[in-house]
């Protein structure tokens, strides 16, 4: 069983998604498939942590 890395996913319209997913091009196809829309950039997120 692989780990799921969560990205942002960026629309052109200024929608956001949060999509787990393999690897960036597997995210980018599951917001895809989410929202009809142009993707125009794709990242990791990464959480703060609390010291």
């Amino acid at each position: 069983m692989t780990t799921k890395i969560l990205f942002r996913v960026h629309f052109e319209d200024g929608t956001k998604l949060n999509v787990p997913a393999d690897d960036s091009s597997d995210a980018r196809r599951i917001a895809k498939r989410k929202y009809d829309g142009i993707v125009t950039r794709v990242k990791i997120v990464r959480e703060k942590e609390d010291a």
